[in-house]
């Protein structure tokens, strides 16, 4: 069996598996703003992935999170999706293949991305950075979340070479793992009824002192 040929037919199983899926959790929304109400609820969220996380270190990652998401123009929820997954925001957690931190950086990704894998605000910020270049190399593709996970998960070189996901079992269940915890997040992070009102409130003024007309 050619190697082109192979992704069709794991694919199937693969697609199979995405059948059972809630659509909505296959779609993106605005980055949630950073401030006290928002930094509290996903520190709560936190700390339901992990636990052990002292009160103070899960309101600092959650604001690293939301700043990261914001600043990369990414899903809150989809990047705390993939770090829940790669580490269980366990900030020493270290792979047997070498991967690094929370969003489990290879130290050479970290060295490209430059950032220290080993200091959790700056490894937050390169999977951050990483996941948003893979979702733009992937933009024009109507499978973008799915092979962006993928080649987080295998690399995107082996996405390019099997012209999709690629047969891994590994890297297929890592796929499901992620849409699974976004669409789990999507459920259980509550955030208060204002929580984009500052944020809206700020971006008018904004305008408004630029000498937009839209925003009076």
């Amino acid at each position: 069996m050619s190697r082109r040929r192979v992704p069709l037919v794991a694919g199937l199983v693969f697609v199979l598996g995405l059948c059972v899926l809630p659509l909505t959790a296959r779609a993106e929304t605005t980055p949630v703003p950073p401030n006290a109400a928002t930094i509290d609820a996903y520190a709560t969220v936190l700390r339901q992935y992990n636990p052990h996380l002292p009160s103070w270190q899960s309101k600092e990652l959650a604001r690293h999170l939301l700043v990261n998401a914001q600043r990369f123009r990414l899903d809150t929820n989809m990047l705390a999706a993939i770090v829940s997954v790669e580490s269980s925001w366990n900030t020493g957690a270290v792979s047997y293949a070498g991967a690094v931190g929370l969003g489990q950086l290879m130290p050479g990704t970290a060295a490209k991305l430059g950032v220290d894998p080993y200091d959790p605000a700056q490894n937050l910020k390169g999977a951050a950075k990483y996941l948003r270049r893979l979702l733009s190399s992937f933009a024009s593709n109507p499978h973008r979340y799915e092979l962006t996970f993928a080649a987080y998960n295998a690399g995107p070189q082996a996405v390019k070479e099997f012209g999709g996901i690629p047969p891994y079992g590994q890297t297929q269940r890592y796929v499901l793992k992620v849409l699974r915890a976004w669409h789990h997040l999507q459920h259980i992070v509550h955030l208060p009824a204002n929580a984009f009102l500052a944020a809206k409130l700020k971006t008018a003024d904004e305008r408004y002192w630029l000498g937009d007309s839209s925003a009076r």
